[in-house]
């Protein structure tokens, strides 16, 4: 179904697992877990994810640090923050390090999830589509 390929990061195994399963049998394909913050910006900056989820409290590297990683590498990565324990301070931070979205733990529902996933999918297609535009209107300017 989709091409994006999606990075999910939570020191909670069950989470990686829920989230995973869910994401998958919505139609995802490229979905990859990982339970240690450090190995995760390690791979994301040798591969190509267009999504990331992440939890803000983990153990090395919070979510927060892993966020400004990944805006510092590749600024049209959707990231998503999960947690559950919220502040106004910890929310405020992650808007002004370019979050795109915030969900808190335990999850609405699985659905819910999911369409803050189809949320940021949906952005990427329009990003995408502006591109292939101006990439167009570029070479009709060149001939």
């Amino acid at each position: 179904m989709s091409d994006y390929s999606i990075m999910i990061v939570d020191d909670e195994e069950g989470i990686l697992e829920n989230l995973k399963r869910n994401l998958v049998l919505a139609g995802y394909e490229k979905v990859e877990t990982y339970s240690n913050p450090v190995k995760a910006v390690e791979i994301f900056k040798e591969k190509k994810y267009h999504i990331v989820l992440t939890d803000i409290v983990m153990p090395e590297m919070d979510g927060i640090e892993l966020l400004k990683e990944v805006r510092g590498y590749d600024p049209l990565t959707q990231v998503i923050m999960m947690t559950g324990f919220s502040t106004i301070e910890k929310t405020l931070t992650c808007l002004e390090y370019g979050a795109n979205d915030y969900i808190l733990k335990p999850f609405k529902s699985n659905d819910y999830v999911l369409e803050i996933v189809e949320y940021s999918v949906k952005k990427l297609d329009r990003w995408k589509e502006a591109i292939k535009g101006i990439v167009k209107t570029a070479c009709e300017e060149d001939v």
